[in-house]
């Protein structure tokens, strides 16, 4: 593609997970049926026929309210906490006036096991019999601190923790500034919170930060948090920190889209949004993470789902539409969801600002490892091109009109003149094979169109191939490496340089390559220093260009004395796997105590690994084992190093799931 079409060209950023280990499910899960059950808070207004189980207005002085963030707290309870919350004199929709009983955020308790007739609460958390309690205060000064919103819940031990948000103020639809992000915890069952002095994350002069509104998810000792800018405009971001150091901010680490980086400022997205009140769990049914969050492009709820905390997540795939319930916003999923096919989560509407038990059915789907939101543009809610799709020159949708490959409805571009394409935004691994597929189908004058990815705002084309004309519908295909970029741009579109041309365009996918190890022959390693995502345990670095690899121009080494040296890496699997691991390596004529393996992190227990001597040549070695419950775990090879200068040489490393 010439220069002069590089600044129209198609725009798909998927986000992948950038890191040294995706697992590459294949079973994906898609929501449908989302129905009202109860109402959660509030009154019941004449007319409606919904359950309504905590009348809080009478039994709380809770007659407004919103969010219903959900999280087991232990004992056989949840808490579910709200957010801005209104009592007598409320003005009946929205949120305010400010004078009717405001309270920046309260927070209920559950022992509720049958969902199927709504959320019954057993108490909230009062100061005065009959009134909730505020529980994180706020100075409710507009342009200074205007109220502070809890965004994510989580329990460790008898300790309860929340991330909350201090809002400066609100903004335009779906905007708001935020001071700062933050952790609260409560040592006495909720019922009094202490806002951490230095558990925050301050925003910035550009109200840019990553980390201001959060989902919390415990795995394997750590808590994970997923996040997002202030506002419902923002990718989704993730860190990390062992369940014990919640409330040590400089412990956290952050997903640099290759491994884990002590810096915030390298934290790279996991995936693209725009994402507004994020809930993540895992379905133990489906084997599957889930994320759900407003849309606010879209006026949708949306979910997208992984086969590891870190991906890759496949497109978004709609819960439930602005359409059907309008105003609709937050989907906090019920942690007694998590293992079936009924997704029970709480919904917010700003009209008549009160939450609701909604219900949906989950179910396998066909879209496997796709990372393309809207691949066959059958939930598009109108003839023009809409989020997460959007075109460049003249098109929109065909919707129902009997042009589409498969399904009912398929993207089209038509025109006279000028560069017309679909596009669509999508995140990718750096350094990480990619395969994009699409199918088109073209007037019989088409002959300058283009398929591929790129580099963001006008960069580098990373694959792409030139198609003709093509009467029926014809598969496409691009193979790329997304080189050292966190995002991609996906591209399909024509040149209308010979009258009246079009375009049909129906079942795009993006996939990721089955090999789960990041780095995997060093040639990214940036310096002769091991880096992100492998890491070194005693002597070793980087061969760069130095004619030892075995493929590509560097390998990784570790040479020493004594003890023990290791190239590792840490690699995001799903639970109760099997996996191969292959690698090469080489030695010196000494070595007669290596190890090629897996393990848990951190010096857990040993998966599987072989022994290995002396190799004057690189030699294949592989080993197999099942992941366990674990959700990651650490490759390594390495040698013992005996009281004289031994060393071994390594590339070419892959991890696949059987």
């Amino acid at each position: 593609m010439n220069d002069r079409k590089n600044i129209f060209s198609i725009f798909v950023v998927l986000t992948l997970l950038v890191s040294a280990a995706f697992a590459g499910g294949v079973a994906a899960v898609t929501p449908a049926n989302a129905v009202k059950v109860a109402r959660v808070t509030g009154a019941t207004p004449a007319g409606e026929t919904l359950p309504n189980p905590n009348q809080t207005h009478t039994n709380y002085q809770v007659y407004a309210t919103d969010l219903g963030i959900m999280w087991d707290k232990g004992n056989g309870e949840i808490f579910v906490m709200f957010g801005d919350t209104y009592g007598q004199g409320w003005g009946g929709s929205g949120a305010g006036p400010r004078g009717a009983d405001w309270r920046s955020n309260v927070l209920a308790k559950s022992t509720d096991t049958n969902l199927s007739d709504g959320l019954t609460f057993s108490t909230m958390i009062q100061d005065t019999p009959g009134h909730a309690k505020e529980l994180l205060a706020s100075k409710k000064i507009n342009f200074d601190e205007e109220t502070v919103i809890p965004t994510a819940g989580v329990t460790v031990g008898s300790r309860h923790y929340v991330h909350y948000m201090s809002v400066h103020h609100w903004g335009a639809a779906g905007t708001w500034f935020t001071n700062y992000a933050g952790i609260a915890y409560s040592d006495d069952d909720g019922q009094n919170w202490t806002k951490h002095p230095t558990a925050r994350w301050t925003n910035d002069g550009s109200w840019s930060n990553k980390f201001q509104q959060a989902a919390f998810i415990k795995n394997g000792g750590y808590v994970y948090m997923y996040a997002t800018p202030n506002g419902r405009f923002g990718d989704v971001y993730l860190a990390r920190v062992q369940e014990h150091a919640l409330l040590n901010k400089g412990d956290y680490r952050y997903w640099d889209g290759n491994g884990w980086s002590a810096s915030e400022s390298e934290a790279r997205p996991v995936m693209v949004g725009a994402a507004g009140e994020i809930s993540v769990v895992y379905n133990s049914h489906f084997k599957r993470y889930m994320i759900t969050y407003l849309n606010e492009d879209r006026q949708a709820i949306v979910m997208r789902d992984a086969p590891t905390l870190v991906g890759p997540w496949s497109g978004e795939k709609v819960l439930a539409s602005g359409s059907a319930y309008p105003g609709l916003y937050g989907a906090f999923i019920h942690p007694l969801s998590n293992n079936g096919t009924d997704l029970y989560f709480v919904m917010s509407q700003w009209d008549p600002y009160n939450s609701f038990l909604m219900k949906a059915t989950l179910s396998n789907d066909s879209f496997g490892g796709n990372l393309v939101s809207e691949p066959g543009f059958e939930t598009q809610a109108a003839t023009p091109v809409m989020a997460p799709w959007s075109v460049e020159g003249s098109g929109g949708i065909d919707r129902n009109l009997g042009n589409a490959r498969s399904g009912q409805d398929n993207g089209y571009v038509r025109s006279s003149s000028g560069w017309n394409a679909l596009k669509q935004r999508v995140a990718v691994q750096p350094h990480t094979n990619y395969t994009l597929k699409g199918w088109v189908r073209t007037s019989f004058n088409n002959n300058d169109g283009y398929f591929g990815a790129r580099v963001p705002n006008g960069g580098a084309v990373l694959g792409e191939t030139r198609y003709y004309a093509h009467s029926n519908y014809t598969e496409l295909t691009v193979p790329f490496n997304s080189g050292p970029n966190a995002y991609v741009e996906l591209f399909a579109g024509m040149w209308a340089n010979n009258g009246d041309t079009w375009v049909q365009l129906d079942d795009v996918s993006l996939t990721r390559d089955a090999n789960l190890v990041g780095h995997a022959g060093f040639e990214p390693q940036p310096s002769s220093a091991v880096s992100s995502p492998w890491y070194l345990q005693g002597g070793g670095g980087i061969d760069r260009n130095l004619g030892f690899a075995r493929t590509g121009a560097n390998n990784a080494y570790v040479r020493n004395t004594s003890g023990w040296n290791a190239v590792k890496q840490e690699i995001f699997v799903e639970p109760n796997t099997s996996y191969t691991l292959t690698g090469w390596v080489r030695t010196s004529a000494n070595n007669s105590d290596g190890f090629f393996g897996a393990r848990l992190p951190n010096g857990g227990p040993i998966l599987n690994e072989v022994p290995f001597d002396a190799f004057g040549n690189y030699t294949q070695l592989s080993v197999t084992f099942n992941s366990g419950s674990n959700g990651s775990v650490e490759i390594f090879a390495g040698i013992w190093a005996h009281n004289a200068d031994t060393w071994m040489q390594m590339d070419d490393f892959r991890l696949t799931k059987q």
